[in-house]
């Protein structure tokens, strides 16, 4: 009898040092894991991005994620358990992974680890119905991207907490993720939520969806096209970029390198470096494209005229430089005209010279050059631009200027000031985006007109020496059969390390179509192409090509329109008094319209704007 009377005041001993040390001395450690309430962060689906017809180029789809509780895995030490074991068997993944994830968060002081993410309705419903021990399963979304690499360098990618990292996924990224939600619920030792237990929740607000001005097929054409010119040239790389002048739409950007935002592996260090919006953040000298711009600048300012004349020598010395053209060659007396038609850089830095540095740098200011044209592309830039009240300007810097060298821009400028002359002069912000969807309604953005940069005149006057460039030239590789072509091409330097490097370009073509009646500038840029260097050889072609294809397209039919070199009188002028003589607005203005009574096939430029438009913001 005592021995049992012992043996139940022992075990009555135990119970009552067992249920101290639960009920007071493990008290909080038992309230804790019996009755824990957990705040968790909800997210709504993120809003697609959709091109200028309704096609999804990124959509999300329901997904889950899996979490683990540190602090319940830390008990073993994050060490195997049935629960891990399992988990890993559920992720096909090896437990070693799993265990370190949610050891390394337990060590950096977190309790929530993020195990897995993107998994299919089937896999997160067989997890969350397994129940292990700490594990949780929540709901959330999953980044698609429907035409994989399309586009990237303008639409982006997200990264694993489906937050933007590049491109206007990044740029746009609060429209798209919408306003995050709040759970606050109880949940069991094993991190599950407790039946019926008490439960608050703030609703999420869904993204917004964001309608592109891209279209998916000249975007798909565009790519094509660019990645067979890059294949066949050896090049590194290139741009096409597609653009509306009367609206600043741009419906085709291509650039390469790309990358596929469903398999790029951001943790290469050189997968990073594709994430640029290239066309918008990187500069390059432009080259001949820019004497368009010179040209175009002397002109409106009554400097000049098409028929104005220079005496080419064949090289020009500014201080202890001497200036050539690109052949090396001299051509005697040249009008404006011929000065474009045969890229003479000599014929640049005379007309620069005649309009003096600080008109000639008011109006690359009024172009754009040196300020960024707001497409709405993460990192853009103005580009490079040292004018005559920099310290470091110089004679020689106006000289280069004038051809395109010594000044960077971005490919978005350069169709920005192409897009200028083929409206009228007024130039028009290039939009990337026309509307965002929420349930609330449709917002649109309108089209965004800068101030006048050159005369209505001067756009047509350009327009029609652009076009002599191209179709007054014999079998020029950018015309285009059925449609009237102005355009020119550019070769540009490589810059490397601050040193130009040898036998190395960027060629380039820009222009628009019709002539007559502009629907799409076009600039085509092929990076340092091998076994050739000339803008005109590499890239015209390219843009001839292209036109034909986007023109239809675009429900710009054909015509019977083939270009025909005796349309076209840019010779110099019998009578050499003209040589000299600087004609005003008004004489520009008859001479104009004397080329249009002469052939209308060769018509200065019509523009869709009146006279009494809006030119500025």
């Amino acid at each position: 009898m005592r021995v049992v009377i012992a043996l139940l005041l022992g075990l009555a001993v135990v119970v009552v040092v067992r249920l101290v040390m639960i009920q007071v001395i493990e008290h909080e450690r038992h309230e804790n894991n019996a009755d824990r309430t957990w705040t968790i962060q909800t997210k709504g689906p993120r809003g697609a991005i959709l091109d200028r017809n309704g096609f999804p180029l990124a959509t999300s789809i329901d997904a889950w994620e899996i979490h683990v509780d540190t602090r319940l895995w830390a008990r073993s030490q994050f060490q195997p358990t049935d629960a891990s074991q399992r988990l890993a068997e559920l992720l096909r993944a090896p437990e070693s992974v799993v265990l370190s994830l949610a050891a390394q968060t337990f060590a950096d002081g977190g309790h929530d680890a993020l195990i897995a993410y993107g998994l299919s309705n089937a896999l997160g419903a067989q997890i969350h119905a397994e129940a292990l021990h700490g594990v949780q399963v929540r709901k959330t979304s999953s980044r698609r991207y429907i035409e994989g690499s399309m586009a990237a360098p303008v639409i982006g990618l997200v990264g694993r907490d489906e937050q933007g990292l590049a491109g206007l996924e990044y740029q746009l990224d609060g429209v798209l993720a919408g306003q995050a939600g709040l759970l606050v619920q109880e949940v069991d030792g094993l991190g599950q939520p407790i039946p019926f237990g008490p439960r608050a929740e703030l609703p999420y607000q869904q993204g917004a969806s964001v309608v592109l001005t891209i279209d998916r097929n000249l975007q798909w054409l565009a790519e094509a096209t660019l990645a067979r010119a890059v294949q066949e040239w050896n090049a590194q790389g290139g741009h096409i970029i597609m653009m509306d002048p009367r609206n600043g739409d741009i419906l085709a950007l291509a650039s390469l390198p790309t990358y596929d935002p469903m398999t790029i592996d951001l943790d290469q260090p050189e997968s990073l470096a594709l994430l640029r919006s290239r066309a918008a953040s990187d500069i390059y000298e432009p080259g001949s494209t820019m004497k368009v711009v010179t040209m175009a600048a002397a002109i409106d300012a009554g400097i000049v005229a098409p028929d104005t004349t220079f005496i080419d020598t064949g090289a020009v010395v500014i201080g202890d430089r001497t200036i050539k053209s690109f052949d090396l060659s001299y051509h005697g007396e040249q009008t404006m005209t011929q000065v474009l038609q045969r890229s003479l850089n000599t014929g640049s830095v005379w007309v620069a010279q005649q309009l003096g540095a600080r008109a000639f740098y008011e109006y690359l200011d009024k172009f754009g050059f040196g300020h960024s044209t707001h497409s709405g592309l993460p990192g853009e830039i103005g580009g490079v631009i040292i004018d005559s009240t920099d310290i470091r300007w110089s004679p020689t810097q106006l000289a280069t200027d004038s051809f395109g060298q010594g000044i960077a821009v971005t490919p978005l400028q350069m169709v920005q000031a192409y897009a200028t002359i083929a409206r009228g002069g007024v130039p028009v912000r290039p939009r990337l985006v026309t509307s965002v969807i929420t349930d609330d309604g449709v917002e649109r953005f309108e089209p965004r007109i800068g101030p006048r940069a050159i005369s209505r005149q001067t756009a047509a006057t350009i327009t029609w020496m652009m076009q002599a460039v191209v179709d007054g030239v014999l079998g020029h590789p950018a015309q285009v059969d059925g449609w009237p072509v102005a355009g020119k091409s550019g070769t540009s330097d490589v810059v490397e390390s601050g040193s130009y490097l040898v036998g190395e370009s960027l060629a380039s073509f820009a222009g628009f179509a019709p002539a007559d009646d502009p629907r799409v500038v076009v600039l085509v840029r092929i990076d340092r192409p091998q076994g050739e260097i000339y803008g005109g050889i590499v890239a015209a072609p390219i843009f001839s090509e292209l036109m034909a294809q986007v023109l239809p397209y675009l429900g710009v039919p054909p015509t019977a329109y083939i270009a025909d070199t005796n349309a076209w009188n840019t010779v110099p002028k019998p009578n050499p008094s003209l040589e000299t003589e600087q004609p005003d607005r008004d004489e520009q203005s008859a001479l104009a319209a004397e080329v249009d009574d002469e052939d209308q096939s060769a018509s200065p430029v019509t523009y869709i704007q009146d006279e009494d438009e809006q030119e500025e913001e």
